[in-house]
């Protein structure tokens, strides 16, 4: 009898069990905005051959334009509660005027679109808080578009280059189903970065 009793409080606990991991939340979606990508960080340094001003040595800029990283992520909870696999898609704007002589004779504008697979990590799992690292990678589109306003002639580049996010510290809080997040990482995503996600 005892054996037997036994036998029944281990399947009630291992029935117990299952059910609370299957109250884990699998799916979450986050939006976030981010300040310091990469992306942007990359237009004080060398700039992207300036077809259109080439003939107007002396050229210079004035007037920077800048939108920080708008984010979309979306992670997958595998059987493990604090390891998820999903992937970012995120959005980077920055903008100029050209100038010649105190004269404005052209904008430029950059768009950056970034694709990265990724994997997120709860360090700290619970039903109202974690502490986590993100690591992502892929693929970012830049189009580089420039007009000269004397002439309205404009010209479009494009190019692909490999892009990441490393998100080293990530701390989000709220209920077990939404909640406030904010990241201080590098990459695309930004240096740091805040938002909201939902978990279901």
């Amino acid at each position: 009898m005892k054996k037997f009793l036994a036998m029944v409080a281990v399947a009630l606990m291992a029935a117990v069990s299952v059910n609370a991991q299957s109250d884990e939340p699998k799916h979450e979606i986050g939006v976030s905005y981010g300040l310091g990508a990469s992306a942007i960080i990359d237009v004080f340094g060398p700039k992207l051959s300036n077809a259109i001003f080439d003939s107007a040595s002396g050229c210079d800029s004035e007037g920077d334009v800048q939108i920080g990283t708008i984010g979309v992520e979306y992670f997958y909870h595998l059987n493990n509660p604090r390891l998820a696999v999903g992937g970012i898609l995120a959005f980077a704007h920055y903008g100029e005027d050209v100038v010649y002589k105190k004269d404005k004779v052209g904008e430029r504008t950059r768009n950056y679109f970034t694709v990265m697979p990724a994997v997120k990590y709860d360090w700290v799992h619970k039903d109202n808080f974690a502490l986590y690292s993100k690591l992502g990678a892929g693929v970012m589109m830049l189009s580089d578009k420039q007009t000269d306003t004397q002439t309205n002639k404009s010209e479009t580049n494009s190019d692909l280059f490999f892009m990441w996010q490393a998100s080293l510290l990530g701390i989000e809080a709220g209920s077990k189903n939404f909640r406030g997040f904010c990241e201080v990482g590098i990459g695309e995503q930004g240096i740091i970065l805040a938002g909201v996600k939902y978990k279901f």
